[in-house]
């Protein structure tokens, strides 16, 4: 009977002691727990003279700001138009064995009104160093484009000098425009316009042939 008794009580001691050291032991990490704490790398935030904010900025050069500040930051432009009150101005890359790339500047003057001051009203960048906070910039596809902005609308198109069509498609309430090059579908420049504008009526006087879509 005692010989009973013993192996009883050895048997609930071992049963406590799995139990508390099943209760410190920490819990190995599922499948599902690992795949939910590992993230994509996010991309990398374009440097500040190179971002590009919708409907804001392109660079350093903001809408809104005025000429002459444009030029104390880009320095003189390379080539340019102007007439009543509207300027469209170029600054060309020269980096030696790599294709040249342009910023172009609209600015207007509002004549008769409160401030005269030319100001930016359009910017256009070729170069696909400038991109968006979601890595978007010239040479992306066109499908890439639309993930990010789902409301492009095709606005005009026009023929490029290597006669090849170019459709401007314009995210109006985000204020960005792409200039996508036909066959391969490839942005080719960007443009950035006040939030909520159409773009095509106030669009850089640099395609005046260009056929509009409304």
């Amino acid at each position: 009977m005692k010989h009973a008794l013993y192996v009883i009580l050895v048997l609930c001691l071992l049963s406590c002691q799995s139990q508390e050291e099943s209760r410190q032991a920490p819990l190995a990490p599922t499948a599902t727990d690992t795949a939910a704490t590992v993230q994509p790398p996010k991309p990398a935030t374009p440097d500040s003279a190179y971002l590009i904010i919708p409907g804001e900025s392109m660079g350093h050069i903001k809408l809104g700001m005025a000429a002459n500040a444009v030029h104390a930051i880009l320095g003189k432009q390379d080539s340019g138009d102007a007439a009543m009150g509207k300027a469209l101005s170029f600054w060309l890359s020269k980096q030696e064995g790599e294709p040249q790339h342009y910023v172009a500047v609209y600015t207007v003057a509002d004549f008769g009104g409160t401030d005269e001051t030319p100001r930016v009203r359009q910017v256009q960048v070729t170069s696909p160093q400038f991109q968006t906070t979601d890595s978007i910039g010239t040479g992306k596809p066109l499908p890439e484009i639309r993930q990010k902005y789902g409301n492009l609308k095709p606005l005009a198109y026009f023929q490029n000098e290597q006669q090849q069509q170019v459709y401007i498609f314009d995210a109006r309430q985000q204020g960005i425009a792409f200039e996508v090059t036909l066959p391969d579908s490839l942005c080719s420049a960007i443009t950035i316009h006040p939030k909520g504008e159409n773009v095509t009526k106030t669009y850089l006087p640099l395609h005046p042939d260009m056929t509009r879509l409304e």
